[in-house]
């Protein structure tokens, strides 16, 4: 058994790596580039960018795969999803007019995200039975690092290839897509061969709740829902300002994509070198203790957002390496988070109701931003005490303040959670021992 669960880990990080790197295919600036391509404004950039998370709903799917085995069916799911992500490339190759060019690229990329997030609970849920649960801080940490470090290396890589055809005049544009393609159908199928390395530890069928019974006590425990509230506001966080700082980047700031590369290198070393460190915390202490850590640096990163404009841009290298920080924690605190306040028979629905919901209200959020991005570039700029603004300014002082709230949360109703759930658990096993 330790010797499977030591190869389900191992193919663990590599599925989790080979996923991580097709994800940069289709977000931020590697998309914004076929997206400039096709003529796409600022404001439906960055609502396109929120693609991801909106088809978050999708994740309801898993609600009907507990208990059953899903190495299969997970595995055909992720190989469509990363395939339709290989097409979204090659659309340029086929020619056509660009209203249809522009219909198909949405659908492939609906398509793909709502095929990939149809299988994510069950996927974490499944492979994270081969981690020890006072190890998962650590082996997260761990799994994020070796991802990160190969993605600096495709960022640096494609930001290069992406710059040398967009400043040369008169080369064409069909080779890069080309080579993007053929990049991901190779990660595509290291991604399958990873999944199919995994082993499979269903929960036995005893164990398992109906989905109805799972649902009805999770809408009636107070902390769950509590848990859930803090990936719902931080969605929010997020939908404000993250969504449209691709396009800011490239426009306003005037940076090549070569230079974002660099700083997003420069970022993922920064939450490499605090993953470990995170990780240990989060083991020693409690998830909520890192990640309002990571809170508190996000915040400080979203301050000096609202100061950067084009004669401060470096500040963004600040900006780059804060949110990096805070990600460590943030990204799998979120989950573990849930996994410390929920029995392992009900994770995968309360992961799936909170990416589902968080889904929705990111792409909300993401709406309202680019409303008010849309207006304030209209107007030529936000009006504050004499000095004109930028409209990333605002969405990212209006971040900072969501944040703070996020902070306050943690503070005065999470960390109460943490202590009840420690007490009931210490008097659970006092009574254990007595019985016995």
């Amino acid at each position: 058994m330790k010797n499977t669960d030591k190869r389900t880990r191992i193919a663990f990080i590599a599925e989790e790596g080979f996923n991580y790197f097709t994800t940069l295919f289709v977000t931020s600036t590697m998309l914004g580039y076929i997206l400039d391509t096709l003529g796409f404004s600022d404001a439906l950039q960055g609502i396109i960018s929120t693609v991801a998370t909106f088809t978050c709903g999708a994740q309801l799917f898993s609600l009907m795969l507990v208990g059953h085995r899903v190495k299969r069916i997970v595995t055909i799911a992720t190989l469509i999803n990363q395939a339709t992500f290989a097409l979204l490339y090659l659309l340029p190759l086929f020619d056509i007019s660009p209203n249809a060019r522009t219909a198909i690229l949405l659908v492939l990329l609906f398509a793909g995200h709502i095929i990939g997030n149809a299988v994510t609970p069950v996927r974490i849920t499944w492979l994270m039975t081969s981690v020890e649960n006072s190890k998962r801080g650590s082996f997260t940490a761990l799994k994020e690092m070796i991802s990160l470090a190969g993605g600096i290396l495709i960022s640096l890589v494609f930001g290069r290839i992406a710059d040398i055809f967009r400043d040369a005049d008169g080369l064409p544009t069909t080779p890069y897509y080309i080579i993007c393609a053929v990049a991901l159908i190779i990660m595509t199928g290291l991604h399958t061969v990873s999944l199919l390395f995994s082993a499979e530890k269903p929960l036995p069928k005893a164990e398992m709740p109906s989905l109805k019974r799972t649902l009805y006590n999770m809408s009636h425990d107070a902390s769950i829902i509590k848990v859930i509230g803090v990936g719902l506001i931080w969605n929010i966080a997020l939908g404000f300002c993250t969504s449209f700082f691709a396009s800011y980047l490239r426009e306003e700031l005037s940076f090549s994509f070569t230079i974002i590369a660099a700083i997003t290198t420069l970022g993922s070393i920064c939450r490499i070198l605090v993953s470990p460190l995170l990780g240990k915390i989060a083991d020693k202490y409690s998830f909520s203790t890192s990640m309002t850590i990571s809170f508190v640096a996000v915040a400080i990163g979203f301050l000096f957002a609202c100061f950067t404009m084009p004669s401060t841009k470096w500040l963004y290298l600040v900006y780059a390496c804060l949110f990096n920080f805070s990600m460590a924690g943030i990204n799998s605190g979120v989950m573990n988070l849930i996994y410390d306040y929920v029995s392992p028979p009900e994770r995968t629905t309360a992961l799936s109701i909170k990416n589902a919901i968080g889904g929705i209200v990111g792409f909300l959020t993401a709406l309202l931003a680019g409303s008010i991005l849309n207006s304030i570039q209209s107007a030529g700029g936000f009006k504050f005490f004499g000095i004109t603004l930028y409209a990333q300014q605002v969405l990212s002082a209006i971040s900072f303040l969501v944040t703070l709230l996020l902070i306050l949360y943690m503070r005065l109703v999470i960390k109460p959670l943490l202590l009840l759930l420690y007490f009931k658990r210490s008097r659970y096993v006092k009574l254990c021992v007595f019985d016995n």
